[in-house]
């Protein structure tokens, strides 16, 4: 029984945390920013110039595409470590498993970051936004999650 209920749980965190990787990268790669800035020939994330000879403004701060990057990368190692923990340590307590919360909340920060640094160069109010923003809760509140169930089962 006591197998049973920590892949059942390693299985729920596995797929909550590909749940958020998928969500982010999407919230990052659609357009629909809806950017209240001057320049209304930029779109997405990024500032992509959709008139190539209208935009007189270079793109976006390159950090906001590092922090955001950053954020996917942290995002990709926990959804990976979790998956790979939850195949391997079916049995037996594994100290590995730490690596899981400490990239989700390095993920979460990362994304937080990235949000209060977007937010003081524009005004965003899309969809994309807000779920880049849910995301960003998500992270946390998965890391907390994991945290638990690393005490109650790994640690």
């Amino acid at each position: 029984m006591y197998s049973n209920q920590k892949l059942v749980i390693d299985l729920l965190v596995s797929m909550f945390a590909t749940f958020i990787l998928s969500t982010t990268v999407l919230s990052i790669s659609t357009t629909n920013w809806n950017n209240n800035n001057i320049n209304h020939d930029r779109i997405g994330l990024f500032q992509q110039c959709s008139k190539p000879c209208c935009c007189i403004v270079k793109e976006l701060n390159r950090t906001i595409t590092l922090l955001i990057l950053f954020s996917i990368i942290l995002l990709i190692i926990s959804t990976m470590t979790s998956f790979l923990l939850m195949g391997t340590t079916i049995g037996d307590p594994n100290r590995y498993y730490i690596l899981v919360p400490l990239t989700l909340f390095g993920a979460g920060f990362a994304m937080t970051l990235a949000f209060m640094k977007i937010y003081e160069q524009m005004n965003l109010n899309g969809y994309s936004a807000f779920i880049f923003l849910i995301d960003t809760v998500l992270a946390y509140v998965l890391g907390g999650i994991t945290i638990l169930h690393g005490s109650m089962f790994y640690f």
